[in-house]
């Protein structure tokens, strides 16, 4: 841009008889209003130009006058000629004109925003007719949006975590990055839902995964702990933990996590088939379920967002009284539920849904069943907390 610019004196002339002032009125608008020419010998004419070019260039309607190369000292340098061919490109095809770019405004960058429409004269010369506004506060905005989705997609790979938003009335997903590479999947050709959650999980928990999802209907939370079995057959064990909600347009939409404790879930199997149970009750002894909680709290405390639930009761200490309390809790608890047995009648239940309506429900049956069969109790449902500074803290509030 390097020819000089010049207000359209016959414009400025009907516009001062008209009942409407025009050039005021431009000036009131946001930005700065304009009317661009390029010739056909390649010269640039800004035929008029409204005074809020100071607040979009930082410099005035009479630097644009003399010399239109002056932008070529504002627009970024790594800008400038993307902006210089676009309204080439807008020359070109007659289409209508959009950019955004930066500038550098009394020493500090910012953001622009240019659109026109375009016309094509007589003489063979573009006119664009436009508005240029300051999309800096935007800009910014959505900048810092994106820098936080790129740390929280760094972050949800560093913790093999991912999150989706599941709708129920069509059974269609939305995947973060991390999900599609949870489940083995390609992203480009994989179409998210609910029907490849099913396919992918193993036989033997889909209805684990549904059951969960029916109940988060009813108490607005989802948490399964499930297998899936990926192209490559490796089977993986994955949480996923959710929240039910109703959409704007009536919809029911579950949001929600989903992370891989595969080597937490081996460990775990591992130590149940390595004897460590208790001679009465078959679960746990004492050792192997203080190792249990010990593993579980250091999970909780490098993943905050994922508390777990103690179902603690304490019953006579006699063999006959142990076996029979047994039987009760372990008919009411789930597969993947870890019972301990810690020694003189106090039996816990290291619980792996992270629902308390869920947990509730279970204490109650056992409770129910305990006084059914004629055995005293004490029975409470712990639930860990960021205050806690040790695994045996939970422990010591559930006591009787």
């Amino acid at each position: 841009m390097n020819a000089r610019s010049y207000f359209s004196v016959s414009g400025y002339m009907k516009a001062q008889n008209s009942s409407v002032d025009l050039v005021s009125l431009t000036n009131a608008l946001p930005g700065a209003v304009y009317q661009l020419e390029l010739t056909e010998s390649g010269d640039w004419h800004f035929h008029f130009v409204s005074e809020g070019i100071e607040s979009i260039y930082g410099c005035t309607v009479s630097d644009l006058q003399k010399n239109t190369c002056v932008l070529k000292d504002i627009i970024v340098a790594d800008d400038y000629e993307a902006v210089v061919n676009s309204l080439l490109e807008s020359a070109k095809y007659q289409i209508p004109w959009n950019k955004e770019y930066r500038v550098v405004r009394n020493g500090e960058l910012h953001w622009v925003y240019g659109h026109a429409v375009t016309e094509r004269q007589a003489n063979g010369s573009t006119l664009w007719k436009g508005q240029l506004l300051d999309i800096t506060e935007r800009k910014q905005l959505e900048l810092t949006v994106k820098r936080h989705q790129r740390n929280l997609e760094l972050a949800e790979r560093v913790a093999n975590l991912g999150h989706w938003k599941l709708n129920l009335n069509t059974g269609k997903s939305i995947w973060s990055d991390t999900v599609y590479e949870l489940y083995g999947l390609e992203k480009n050709t994989t179409d998210p839902g609910l029907d490849i959650v099913m396919e992918k999980t193993h036989p033997q928990d889909r209805k684990a995964v549904t059951d969960a999802i029916e109940a988060a209907k009813k108490s607005g939370v989802r948490d399964v702990e499930h297998r899936i079995i990926r192209s490559d057959d490796t089977v993986r064990w994955l949480r996923e933990s959710g929240i039910y909600q109703l959409d704007e347009n009536g919809d029911e939409i579950i949001f929600g996590t989903v992370q891989d404790i595969t080597d937490y879930k081996e460990m775990e199997l591992k130590l149940r088939s390595t004897g460590g149970e208790d001679e009465h009750t078959g679960f746990y002894n004492r050792r192997m379920m203080l190792r249990a909680l010990q593993r579980r709290f250091s999970f909780y405390k490098a993943h905050p967002e994922y508390p777990y639930f103690l179902l603690a009761l304490k019953v006579t200490n006699d063999s006959k009284t142990l076996a029979r309390a047994a039987e009760i809790v372990r008919a009411n608890i789930r597969d993947y539920d870890t019972p301990g047995h810690l020694g003189n009648g106090l039996i816990t239940v290291l619980l792996s849904t992270l629902s308390r309506p869920e947990n509730n429900s279970s204490l109650r049956r056992v409770i129910t069943e305990l006084s059914d069969a004629g055995i005293e109790s004490h029975c409470m449902l712990e639930e860990a907390k960021n205050t806690d500074s040790r695994f045996d803290d939970i422990l010591t509030r559930a006591l009787p």
